[in-house]
């Protein structure tokens, strides 16, 4: 299955995507709100890719595509949890809020959810400010809920419910 927005496409992984993959992956100031640390290899991303195209007939994760250009990846992972990553030279351009959109419509259009979930890292203001935007509500917060090296992290726990979905862009009726 392939999504395709504005400016971007959501389609399945593809083995040469590894490398461009890697550099998102290996960016120290993307990965770090990541649930693992930065990748320092390229055959960590190499594994990451032929992950995701295991599950690519499950029509649930994506590589994000820019002008033939693999540049992040989005979907849904454990059930109905929500989420992307994207190379920084991306950020703050609405790209973010054009990828969830995208995928809130899936979720509930296609995938059939009654709700999405999103795990957040409190210091990132930004994904918090997104998810807010598109309607998704605070439910929970948890402390030291994942580990990366010696490192503990927190959560904040948001959901949408497909009657709330109005803040995404064409939202699912």
């Amino acid at each position: 299955m392939v999504i395709k927005t504005e400016r971007l496409v959501l389609r399945g992984a593809r083995t040469e995507d590894a490398g461009p993959l890697f550099e998102v992956f290996g960016q120290a100031e993307v990965m770090q709100y990541w649930s693992s640390a930065p990748h320092v290899m390229v055959q960590e991303t190499e594994a990451l890719v032929a992950g995701i195209r295991q599950i690519a007939d499950q029509d649930r994760y994506f590589v994000i595509d820019h002008e033939g250009r693999a540049v992040g990846t989005a979907g849904f992972w454990e059930g109905n949890e929500i989420g992307f990553i994207l190379h920084a030279a991306y950020w703050r351009q609405g790209y973010g809020a054009e990828i969830l959109g995208a995928l809130i419509r899936h979720g509930f259009d296609v995938l059939g959810f009654d709700s999405i979930i999103a795990d957040v890292d409190p210091r990132n203001v930004a994904s918090i400010g997104l998810l807010t935007k598109l309607g998704f509500v605070e439910t929970g917060r948890a402390e030291r809920t994942i580990q990366i090296g010696d490192d503990w992290f927190d959560s904040i726990y948001f959901a949408l419910t497909r009657g709330a979905a109005s803040g995404a862009e064409n939202p699912p009726e």
